[in-house]
């Protein structure tokens, strides 16, 4: 990212989410370049700097679920082992996670990056924690549309 406010307004957006839901880590990942490679840009809560290196291949992961369908997604580690496609969501590894919550970032109706909430234990997130995990997606939109305009 290279607007240096937006990137600030994220992630203060990224840790005042953290907050509202208690979450243990919220990280932010942009489409980049042709190909739209989901990269993480921006976390908070993260116990290392491993998310900032993660570029989702296309079409796995949640570049496969989240930003192919444009609709938020439950993550849960115990499921993603069953199904043997933990490693498709590099992100949950570099991370610890063992719960998420992922959410389109979408501006002018197209997807530029994914909003990730997640707990490095079980959790179901409750309706009141995934409408306010949408709101910060939108608000995120919000700055995105401004830097790309």
């Amino acid at each position: 990212m290279k607007n240096r406010d937006s990137e600030q307004a994220i992630l203060e957006e990224l840790d005042e989410l953290g907050a509202a839901i208690a979450c243990d880590c919220c990280c932010f990942g942009v489409l980049m370049g042709e190909m739209r490679a989901l990269q993480w840009e921006l976390a908070s809560g993260n116990e290392n700097e491993r998310y900032a290196a993660i570029a989702e291949r296309v079409g796995s992961g949640l570049s496969g679920t989240v930003v192919k369908v444009g609709r938020p997604m439950s993550l849960q580690l115990t499921d993603l082992l069953a199904t043997r496609r933990l490693h498709e969501y590099p992100i949950m590894l570099a991370e610890g996670l063992r719960s998420a919550y992922a959410v389109p970032v979408i501006v002018k109706r197209e997807v530029v990056g994914v909003l990730l909430a997640g707990d490095r234990q079980r959790r179901i997130y409750r309706t009141e924690e995934r409408k306010l995990v949408v709101d910060a997606a939108e608000r995120i939109a919000g700055w995105m549309g401004e830097r790309l305009d």
